[in-house]
């Protein structure tokens, strides 16, 4: 025999209090945009915020689903974004502007990494001390990435002849394994990064700063193709203000951010011992003189005027009509 159960007004209040309001977390879920972002390269410790970003949920905060991906060099990067493979990517912001001035349609929206961190690193042992004593040795580079582009500019500025240098190319992720296996004597690349990687397996290394030697261009930027821009703003918006989160929330726990990128990347060894003074070192890359005390992210247009002028000197890239065609400040707003 059934017997009907009778609610009271404050059960049936409750429970329609419980249907609307998973009727709205399944909204949001069904609604949340989802943003591709892809890196310049393999992914590294420095890329552990985008990381911290999805696992601390502040991504999903704005409403965002957001897939990181990893990248073969600034600047086949940044073609594929121009060329509409991608939503957003982060590429060495000199690379991005060589390209821009040869008509790629992007532009930054975020500085990451304001200071170049791009150098020659080499093995002591070989006998480099000073940008000439590259001549007749090997350096390793990748062709495609942010460090081979600029590589004429550095030849340029410290009266290297690039011709009378061994370059060996690899991929992105063999780079430091030549120098290790001795197949190379310095690499070009990141150096906060290689730095910490040599020192691992022994080796005794230098830098070469591409930055002490006037090579100063803009590091690593957020970049996006204008007809995305204009489509999007507000989801750009969004995702600036959760990876500014993410790298304030990193820099404050770099050990615990390091566990969250090997615990999302099981597919990837991620060497701990090394990810996290690559990580550290990153910090220090944030900002310029230029955007010292500004929230993370904002860049100064100084900077970029001064990168075009330097560009322009030592590899011949045709300046365009104002810095404003590389970078905008409309989607980094002060939280």
């Amino acid at each position: 025999m059934s017997r009907s159960i009778r609610q009271s007004p404050v059960t049936r209040a409750l429970a329609g209090a419980l249907f609307v309001s998973c009727g709205i977390g399944d909204a949001h879920a069904q609604s949340a945009q989802k943003v591709s972002v892809r890196m310049d390269w393999v992914i590294s410790g420095y890329h552990t915020p985008y990381f911290v970003g999805i696992k601390n949920g502040y991504y999903k905060g704005e409403g965002l689903d957001v897939t990181v991906e990893p990248g073969n060099g600034s600047g086949n990067v940044a073609q594929a974004i121009g060329n509409g493979n991608g939503d957003l990517a982060t590429v060495d912001g000199g690379t991005m502007m060589q390209l821009v001035a040869k008509g790629l349609p992007v532009k930054a929206v975020m500085g990451w990494f304001q200071r170049n961190p791009i150098g020659i690193i080499y093995n002591v042992k070989s006998g480099i001390s000073k940008p000439k004593d590259i001549e007749g040795k090997t350096l390793v580079v990748t062709n495609g990435d942010a460090p081979s582009a600029l590589l004429p500019a550095f030849a340029e500025s410290t009266g290297v002849d690039l011709k009378k240098v061994n370059i060996v190319s690899t991929d992105a992720a063999s780079k430091n394994a030549a120098v290790i296996a001795g197949r190379g004597d310095a690499v070009v690349t990141f150096s906060f990064q290689a730095v910490p990687i040599l020192e691992a397996a022994g080796l005794t290394v230098q830098t070469l700063d591409y930055a002490d030697y006037g090579v100063t261009v803009p590091g690593l930027s957020v970049i996006a193709r204008p007809e995305y821009l204009e489509k999007n703003p507000e989801t750009v918006k969004k995702f600036i203000l959760a990876s500014r989160k993410a790298i304030e929330w990193t820099r404050d726990n770099p050990e615990k951010a390091v566990e969250i990128l090997s615990e999302m990347n099981p597919g990837q060894k991620i060497l701990m011992g090394t990810a996290l003074p690559v990580l550290k070192g990153s910090f220090a890359l944030l900002h310029t003189k230029n955007t010292a005390g500004l929230p993370i992210g904002v860049m100064a247009r100084e900077d970029w005027a001064q990168a075009e002028e330097v560009l322009a000197k030592y590899v011949g890239m045709r300046k365009a009509d104002s810095p404003d065609r590389y970078f905008t400040n409309a989607y980094v707003s002060a939280p």
